[in-house]
């Protein structure tokens, strides 16, 4: 699972618990980097997240979690929480990306390229199924690979003997083509840059969004926020017999 905004993120857990179920563990570390990141101290911190564990976890027990709590505010107090971060993606990565022949050859290219730069270049973990979802191609396990080692053939990707994996055509000096600043679904960033069909820019925060219907006009975030403002409207003119 990669978090690309861990402030978002633990924004998200305060307002509505866990968002998995089965990593609480990394979970309460990014709402611990977000409570040190907010100024807080060790005690703080921890008292904010054993109330937090006592809301969200069932029978939570302290002498269980005692170590476990104690441990992430330790790993945590010194680490920067990752928000905000930008993705630059210049003409010459794309070019060799064009140059494959298959489609998703080129979305995995583009995928494994936007991480590796999210990454600052460093090599970096990742599942292959989340690494696909990225992608978003829904693949049997024996296509996945191939498309991976036809990659790794061509000596645009790599992996290294501890399965960490990084890309070797990265260019960090070219102009930049596309812009990643919100990381949901930027797979579409190069679906509309390549024009593929059915593709289109949000009319609110100029985002690609794949189009769904003749009025989608919006991204995911941007219809919600007009939606909401469309409902205080609604409100407004009731209570004022409009």
């Amino acid at each position: 699972m990669i978090i690309f905004d861990e402030k978002q993120f633990a924004e998200k857990m305060l307002k509505s618990g866990f968002q998995t179920k089965h990593k609480q563990v990394y979970e309460l570390n990014i709402l611990s980097k977000y409570y040190f990141h907010q100024g807080k101290s060790d005690e703080e911190v921890k008292e904010f997240i054993v109330k937090f564990c006592e809301k969200h976890i069932d029978y939570f027990s302290m002498s269980e979690w005692y170590k476990i709590i104690n441990k992430t505010i330790e790993i945590t107090k010194s680490s920067k929480i990752i928000t905000g971060k930008e993705v630059h993606i210049t003409q010459k990565e794309l070019d060799i990306i064009k140059q494959l022949e298959k489609l998703n050859e080129q979305k995995l290219a583009f995928v494994m390229l936007v991480l590796y730069k999210f990454y600052d270049y460093k090599k970096f973990e990742i599942s292959i199924e989340d690494l696909f979802r990225l992608c978003k191609l829904n693949l049997n396990s024996q296509t996945k690979l191939k498309l991976l080692q036809s990659l790794t053939s061509k000596e645009l990707i790599d992996i290294t003997m501890g399965g960490k994996r990084f890309v070797k055509f990265a260019d960090k000096k070219g102009k930049s083509v596309i812009e990643i600043k919100d990381f949901d679904d930027f797979i579409y960033e190069f679906s509309l840059y390549m024009d593929h069909e059915g593709f289109a820019v949000c009319k609110i925060c100029n985002k690609a969004i794949k189009i769904r219907g003749k009025n989608h006009k919006r991204c995911r975030n941007c219809q919600t926020e007009y939606k909401r403002n469309y409902q205080r409207e609604i409100m407004r003119k009731r209570r004022k017999g409009c």
